[in-house]
């Protein structure tokens, strides 16, 4: 069982490579995200494992900026269609799932947008907006742990721009917060 220098060590170093990762990062293709997160219809949110969970806690952030948002495979998710945006997350860009609905959005007509570590991917490949979180790491697990992180970080940076840019006020923000609860 690890000890707590060794919990804390390993700490220290996600911690430092996320902070590298977040000093590699394009800011400026969150920028255009973000700009094209408050023009679309609809978004769509999709990515396997956690990633997908990185992606569905955007899709509530968007959600509570005021914007429409769903997760595909949900009973509740309608078709998708020209004039919608799909953010796909994957930090190899190589997960199955993600990669057919990413062609299949576009078969469809929507726009997409990919956040991955790898921009030579397959899924990369299908983006209309392509965001990279340059992560480095030989361990797969480490380096999926960094790109997760980093990946939510950049994403609640986009949500703070949009909520200023649509001058989201706390009251707003209320009323849209779960109260299901």
């Amino acid at each position: 069982m690890p000890d707590r220098q060794a919990l804390q060590a390993a700490g220290g170093d996600l911690l430092k490579r996320i902070d590298q990762a977040m000093g590699k990062v394009d800011w400026e293709s969150f920028l255009a995200l973000s700009r094209l997160l408050a023009t679309v219809r609809r978004t769509f949110l999709v990515g396997a494992g956690r990633s997908g969970l990185v992606a569905r806690s955007f899709g509530m952030r968007l959600m509570h900026a005021g914007l429409t948002a769903f997760i595909p495979g949900e009973t509740v998710t309608p078709a998708a269609e020209a004039g919608d945006l799909i953010v796909a997350v994957s930090c190899t860009g190589e997960t199955g799932y993600t990669d057919y609905i990413a062609r299949r959005a576009r078969q469809l007509g929507a726009k997409v947008a990919v956040i991955t570590a790898n921009p030579a991917s397959p899924l990369a490949s299908e983006a209309d907006t392509l965001v990279h979180i340059p992560v480095e790491a030989d361990d797969i697990v480490i380096r999926a742990a960094v790109f997760e992180h980093a990946a939510s970080l950049c994403l609640d940076a986009v949500f703070n721009v949009l909520a200023e840019k649509l001058k989201l006020d706390q009251a707003a923000f209320r009323r849209r917060h779960a109260n299901l609860e």
